[in-house]
């Protein structure tokens, strides 16, 4: 173990050397040597692991849960995003002394839906988070049938003593709790009628997964979340002890909340748009009530949050605004959309790459909605790899006057020339697009502007 945690220590010295982040190299060497260094180093950490799941939402799930239960503990979370294996690895590498002395007493993962059962094995955690299950990178996952299937084997594995908590939502998330052996805590939203304009969506979960029959919403609230229920073997939505009410989404994307825990009612309000980031706040807000955090410790530290670069900011960038948003699959495209329709003044950048990070299948732009934003923009850009595509897609719903560069620089910049100083500049890049445009933003100055 200590030739290994030495071998991902330099390695983690040559990348930041080199200047980089040295997120996954130095647990990808470290693995080499050692392929159960994580699990070793795992059983140091007094209160175990919690693991956080889904297509949508780990990330900014992970970094609202950690902030929390900051408040209490001394946590170790693979806070930049290297969330396979090897990503474990290297945090715990780079928080461990040569010797194998561990200061944090909680670690926080957040999990790539196929890396989960991997993860599950070596962390052996005391809590697991599902968030949701969307179509995403097929190419890479396949159809969400395989993942959940592997899930639900990963979670017959574990103690009845496990916490795990499950979107009461999302009928392929509630199922998997089938195969555990105890009871599971549910968080959701309890309304009947949500704050945001009604888009279509494309549902991946249609039947009921105990008996075959058409499952019955009411309502439906994105893609197959919501209220569901089988009419046949009248298999249905569990009650969630942890939910939502009176949701407002405010024009400075901004939302406040009504927050019941444990049939405790509280009123949050907070940095993040759209109904999506409402499950993320409620997954949080179940993991850390599971672990003893007061409400009011929740719901303070959930009102500090700021969002992971290019989940949702706000930048100033030479005078003019900007806002960018992660889209990466229909699900979370039409949300982002859902969230946008309502500002006026706004022109768009959206930026298509197709590299092994992203998905190399780019067929979900077409379920996406985008004519929802028919006639919204002022100009409209598109870049990256697959920058005519989106620009295909783009004009069959009708918008015009579309300007092409694949080169995400020029883009951008003509983008910022075309903006007036009164309008608002909305960048939707997928994940490596993402990744580009941050170091683009870093050369022009670019800064957090809103305070809400």
């Amino acid at each position: 173990m200590s030739a290994a945690i030495s071998v991902g220590k330099f390695v983690n010295f040559l990348t930041n050397l080199q200047g980089g982040g040295g997120t996954a190299a130095p647990g990808l060497y470290a693995l080499k040597i050692d392929p159960n260094l994580v699990e070793k180093l795992s059983g140091k950490i007094k209160n175990g692991a919690i693991v956080i799941a889904g297509t949508n939402g780990k990330t900014t799930t992970a970094r609202i849960t950690t902030d929390i239960l900051a408040t209490e503990y001394q946590t170790i979370h693979n806070r930049q995003g290297s969330n396979l294996l090897r990503g474990v690895a290297s945090t715990l590498i780079t928080s461990i002394s040569i010797v194998g002395n561990i200061k944090s007493d909680l670690a926080i993962w957040e999990a790539d839906e196929a890396a989960l059962p991997e993860i599950v094995k070596q962390t052996k955690p005391k809590t697991i988070v599902l968030l949701n299950l969307f179509r995403d990178q097929l190419d890479r996952y396949g159809e969400v049938e395989t993942i959940r299937e592997k899930w639900s084997e990963a979670i017959s594995t574990l103690p009845a003593e496990t916490k795990l908590i499950l979107n009461a939502d999302d009928p392929s998330v509630a199922f998997i709790a089938k195969s555990f052996k105890g009871k599971p805590v549910y968080f959701g939203v309890e309304e009947k009628k949500i704050d945001l304009p009604i888009i279509e969506n494309v549902a991946d979960v249609r039947f009921c997964l105990n008996c075959g029959a058409p499952l019955k919403y009411d309502p439906i609230f994105s893609a197959h979340l919501g209220h569901w229920s089988c009419p046949k073997c009248h298999y249905d939505r569990p009650k969630p002890s942890i939910s939502a009410t009176n949701a407002r989404f405010k024009p400075d994307l901004s939302t406040h909340l009504g927050l019941s825990i444990a049939n405790r009612q509280s009123t949050v309000d907070y940095k993040l748009p759209g109904l999506y980031n409402v499950y993320n706040v409620l997954a949080a807000a179940a993991t850390a009530k599971l672990l003893g955090i007061d409400d009011k410790q929740i719901i303070k530290a959930i009102e500090d949050f700021q969002a992971a670069f290019g989940r949702f900011q706000k930048m100033d960038i030479k005078g003019k605004k900007a806002v960018v948003f992660l889209i990466k699959n229909p699900a979370g495209a039409n949300e982002v959309i859902r969230t946008i329709s309502p500002l006026k003044n706004v022109s768009l950048l959206t930026i298509l790459n197709d590299n092994i990070a992203d998905g190399r299948d780019v067929s979900w732009i077409w379920d996406t909605n985008w004519e929802v934003l028919k006639g919204k923009f002022k100009s409209i850009n598109t870049s990256g790899t697959r920058a005519y595509d989106i620009a295909l897609r783009l004009k069959y719903a009708d918008m015009n006057n579309i300007s092409v560069h694949e080169d995400i620089n020029t883009s951008f910049q003509e983008s910022l020339d075309k903006l007036g100083t009164k309008d608002t500049l909305l960048i939707l890049p997928t994940y490596t697009a993402m990744l580009e445009l941050q170091g683009i933003l870093k050369k022009y100055g670019g800064a957090t502007w809103h305070k809400q």
